[in-house]
């Protein structure tokens, strides 16, 4: 877990970043979940996997992050890209990641095909208002 931290939690790699950044902490996670996946397997005794399946489940997020922001090439929310500083308004659309073995990305595209943007004037991304929250 500390190998994980080390990449994710110094701002030198997580808030002031370059494509060469993430791409080098890109080759250290990848080589630890190369190395972790393994351990993984089902065990007998479900509390002795917790703890590398908690420390898997953090690797798999750091991945997912990385590489997310590597496929973004602008500084955008609170992702600051050092070698690319500007926004392109023609790159305001989400970012899907997925995958363990293999992370994917894919620019989140409408209907009609191309990539999507917020069209509500103030909302933010995956965050609803209270009228759209279903009452349970």
């Amino acid at each position: 877990m500390a190998a994980v931290q080390e990449r994710v939690l110094p701002l030198r790699h997580n808030r002031f970043r370059t494509a060469a950044d993430l791409r080098e902490s890109l080759a250290v996670l990848d080589s630890l979940w190369s190395a972790v996946v393994d351990g993984l397997a089902p065990d007998d005794d479900a509390h002795s996997i917790t703890p590398t399946r908690e420390a898997a489940a953090m690797l798999a997020h750091a991945r997912w992050m990385y590489r997310g922001a590597l496929s973004r090439p602008e500084s955008r929310g609170l992702q600051v890209r050092l070698d690319r500083p500007g926004t392109d308004p023609a790159l305001a659309h989400r970012i899907r990641v997925g995958g363990l073995d293999q992370v994917w990305t894919a620019a989140e595209t409408t209907a009609a095909g191309s990539a999507a943007a917020t069209t509500v004037p103030g909302a933010v991304p995956g965050v609803r208002r209270p009228e759209e929250v279903p009452v349970l």
